[in-house]
């Protein structure tokens, strides 16, 4: 397995991306994905934070798949996917962000509250996000996917993320008519399926 898929927040869990690794692996991608504690089969003992994600995504990376990788990050993931491919130990040659969040620094190892939530909704907060500049020194292929409707994430988002990126390969793939809610329209749009595991598989839109 090379493909490592990481769910959003809120309700999500890995199960809402099976659909769409079913359709991976038609295409010869084999894929896995956990859940983060609190999330659907998995318990949180512990206060979760962004912190605490990328350190479950660093052992799922470790211990389902095997490298040359392609890590996918879902909304709040997205930072996440992106700190992942910025460890060269990690050997990720592409980074998918499926309506990807990027978080000011500051809110990074905080818990999932009050303190998080105000960091959060501090105007354009995610403009300082550490992430900008650690994807600078990334050299691998990078692809940022948006939605026309999407109400969560800025578009500016990806735009940061494509300025500060130097990898020769950054592309940002728009879809119309799609908002943040990503991951449940593709498990019933087997067209929008075909189209995101061909991105990430490596295809063209």
């Amino acid at each position: 397995v090379h493909t490592l898929v990481l769910h959003g927040a809120g309700q999500g869990h890995r199960q809402r991306q099976w659909p769409l690794r079913q359709t991976l692996a038609r295409l010869g991608c084999a894929s896995a994905a956990i859940d983060f504690s609190g999330h659907g089969a998995s318990s949180a003992v512990h206060p979760n934070s962004l912190s605490k994600r990328l350190a479950e995504a660093q052992a799922a990376l470790e211990r389902c798949t095997v490298g040359p990788r392609t890590v996918v990050g879902v909304s709040m993931s997205g930072e996440i996917a992106l700190r992942l491919a910025c460890r060269p130990d990690n050997q990720i040659t592409h980074v998918v962000t499926l309506v990807g969040a990027i978080y000011d620094g500051a809110a990074f190892a905080l818990p999932f509250g009050l303190a998080f939530s105000t960091a959060l909704r501090r105007p354009g907060s995610w403009r300082e996000a550490t992430v900008l500049e650690m994807i600078s020194h990334y050299r691998g292929r990078i692809t940022l996917v948006r939605a026309s409707e999407d109400a969560v994430i800025p578009a500016e988002v990806a735009e940061l993320v494509r300025q500060h990126a130097t990898a020769a390969d950054c592309r940002i793939i728009d879809l119309p008519g799609v908002d943040h809610r990503i991951s449940e329209r593709s498990q019933h749009d087997a067209a929008l399926r075909e189209q995101l595991a061909r991105l990430i598989a490596g295809g063209s839109a």
